[in-house]
Parts: structure tokens; sequence; C-alpha cells
């Protein structure tokens, strides 16, 4: 009855302007520290995932669900399908990262906490100096349109030089050898790009050194938090060639229909990875709201700030 009231109660709120409702956020820098979190909030959880089934049933395709979307400053009804659908003893529940959209920015569950993270926390401005490791999606285009000095970029290829921007107006970069300065950027900005690096270390290592001092790296990536380490999917041979311990993974790339192969899913070694390359307070930050369309349990994303020292310790 509790979870009926509260869906009832999102359904009659009217459109609205205003200021966005805070998120709280979770900060979590271990494996050790995420045991003792999700140990404190196992009465919430459970709450949490009655709420989310409630709003289901064997016969929706898609559905709305009434929410205050960060960015576009209003009450919207949200969209939701079972696109790339996943079963929770035996219900079918919504990929609710991925296909949570706003009806006026197009923007999903993913995309519009990213914006309201970044800005809660970090409270960049106009003029910061931002990289974001991809230039073809709404998220980019966004960012574009907000900061004076936006950068992005896409990954061409060899057949291009790195640095170089072609007759589409798209800048290619290589993330494990990126054609930037020491120090450039106040953030790097790189949403579920790493799991498909092979040699994801040494595209860590090239954010530090592109960042300025005290700069942070914002990130999001595949992650099982209850494994303690990563997860390889795939491998690459000296000559090429792939290798795959698990079934095959792919994930969806703006410009190609093939996808991209995933090598890994994240555990908890990826914050020791950060530490360990030049970073300082490597962090998962944890969020969940019904209020801002914020679904699927628990959702993440990971921040680490550039050592003061400047230091790189590779």
């Amino acid at each position: 009855m509790m979870f009926r009231r509260l869906s009832n109660f999102f359904t009659e709120l009217k459109p609205r302007s205003c200021s966005a409702p805070h998120l709280p956020i979770a900060e979590v820098h271990s494996y050790e520290f995420y045991r003792y979190h999700t140990a404190q909030n196992q009465e919430n959880t459970l709450a949490n995932w009655q709420f989310e089934k409630s709003l289901v049933s064997d016969n929706l395709t898609e559905f709305s669900f009434r929410g205050f979307c960060y960015v576009c400053g209003i009450t919207v009804d949200f969209k939701v399908d079972f696109q790339n659908h996943y079963k929770v003893n035996g219900i079918s529940m919504p990929n609710w990262r991925e296909r949570l959209v706003c009806p006026k920015c197009h923007l999903n569950n993913r995309m519009r906490a990213t914006i309201q993270i970044f800005n809660q926390r970090y409270q960049p401005d106009r003029w910061s100096n931002i990289y974001l490791t991809e230039q073809t999606t709404l998220l980019y285009k966004w960012f574009e349109k907000k900061y004076d000095n936006v950068c992005g970029s896409e990954y061409l290829g060899t057949s291009t030089d790195y640095g170089s921007i072609n007759d589409k107006g798209m800048r290619n970069e290589d993330l494990t050898q990126l054609s930037f300065c020491n120090n450039r950027f106040d953030y790097i900005l790189s949403f579920d790009v790493f799991e498909h690096i092979p040699n994801y270390k040494k595209a860590l290592v090239e954010c530090c050194r592109c960042l300025k001092p005290g700069g942070t790296l914002y990130f999001s990536v595949p992650f099982i938090s209850t494994e303690e380490k990563n997860i390889i999917r795939a491998q690459i041979t000296d000559t090429g060639e792939f290798i795959h311990l698990l079934p095959p993974e792919y994930h969806g790339n703006p410009l190609s229909s093939d996808g991209c192969l995933s090598f890994y899913h994240f555990g908890w070694e990826l914050i020791d990875d950060l530490n360990a390359t030049g970073f300082d307070d490597a962090k998962a930050l944890f969020y969940w709201s019904p209020e801002l369309g914020y679904l699927g349990q628990e959702q993440l994303m990971f921040a680490a700030t550039k050592s003061q020292g400047s230091h790189m310790r590779t």
C-alpha cells in the first residue's frame, strides 16, 4: 500500500518549473566500505526494489513515470520501455539506466544524473576547460551549449591523425595516447568508454597527464559492486587476435552498427588502479531518486582528483 501511495503521489504531480531537488549521494572508497554501506542500507534497498517492482506488470510494453527532470527544470512524464530488459526472480524489469527518458530533452536516466551530479558536486564555471571522450551524443551537445571551453572526440581509427578533425567536424583521439598537452583540463568526462579499451590503465595515465593538478576525472563504466577484482571478458594479443574469455558482449556505438566489444566489467580493483595512477580520493558515487527519475536500484558514477603535487605514479 505504501508503494501504491508513493506511485500515486508522483503521478499527481503537476508540471512545474523550479529549482531541482537535491540528489543524495553516498561516497564509497573501497570494497570494505561498500560492504558496510550495503549492510547499513538493507532495509532501504528492499523498499526501493519493492517500489520499482510495483511499477511494472506482465502486460506492459511501455509506460510513463512522473518525475522532475534536472536538465529541463520541470516535472515530466519520463518514458520507459522494455528494450534490453532483464529478469529478476522471473519478473521483467526495464533497463532503468538507459530506458527512462525525458520526452523534452531526450536524455535518459544515466545522462541526466551525469549532469546533475557533475553540477551539484563540482559546480564548474562557464569557462572551465572540459574534455569529453565523446562528440556525437546528445550529452556532448548539452555540455557544448552550456560551457565555453568544451572539447570532444571520437575514436576514428589509425587512418586519421590523432588530434585532427575530419570533414564532419569530429576530432580523432585515442585515449591511450592523447594528443593534448600536459595539465590542460579542469575536468575529463568519460562515460562507458574505458571498458572498450584493452589497456585501460594506460588510458587512466593519459587522463591524469592531461588534467591540471586538482583536476577531476569523472566517469562511468560497467561495474559489478559485489566484485573485488575486475572481470576480464576479452583480451587482444600482440598480433591483433581477439581472445574471448566470456561470451562476447557488444555495446552501442554511435559510429557503427556493429557495436563495441567490452573487454571488462569492473570491480573495486578499479579504485586501486586510479590511486596507483596519480589520482587522489578515488571513489564511487551511489545514488537513487524516484523524485528525479533515477531508478534501477543504486546507480553509480566514479570520480578521482589528480594529485596537487602533479607527480605521476605509472
